[in-house]
């Protein structure tokens, strides 16, 4: 990726915190809730209303299979804090990932900036796909451009 004097903190937060390292938290980011849906229930509500924005937070060329939910925003997580003034205000949004990993921290960040995320995909798409509910491929990965996040 081109990364140079790239360092790890071997143990992670945890570790840091042994060694009484400071840290901060944002006590009213981790206070934000954010609900769970099941991809069955996901299908049907989206069936019962077109309006729902589903917006797919994956990484690009992350070596994946290039399957979404039909209609769903592609926007990878990196490029949110710039991109999401694009995202209608009073739009109701589901936000997916591949697992469900990226996804939460996506619903928090929109929902800090006043946007009514209704949940996230529980499983993300790889339930999606193992529930065998349809999806589409993306055969053209949006660039690394934020700018060029597709929809």
């Amino acid at each position: 990726m081109g990364y140079t004097n790239v360092y790890c903190f071997k143990g992670g937060i945890p570790e840091w915190r042994s060694f009484n390292y400071p840290l901060t938290a944002n006590e009213g980011y981790a206070a934000i809730k954010v609900m769970k849906i099941s991809p069955k229930k996901l299908y049907a509500l989206l069936e019962q209303d077109s309006s729902i924005y589903v917006l797919d937070v994956r990484p690009i060329d992350c070596g994946r299979e290039n399957i979404f939910i039909k209609g769903s925003i592609i926007c990878p997580m990196d490029y949110l804090a710039d991109w999401h003034h694009n995202i209608p205000k009073d739009a109701k949004i589901v936000v997916s990932d591949w697992t469900n990993k990226k996804s939460i921290l996506a619903a928090k960040f929109l929902i800090s900036k006043g946007y009514n995320v209704l949940c996230v995909l529980k499983g993300g798409i790889v339930r999606w796909r193992d529930e065998k509910l349809p999806f589409t491929h993306v055969e053209d990965s949006p660039t690394h451009d934020p700018a060029l996040c597709a929809d």
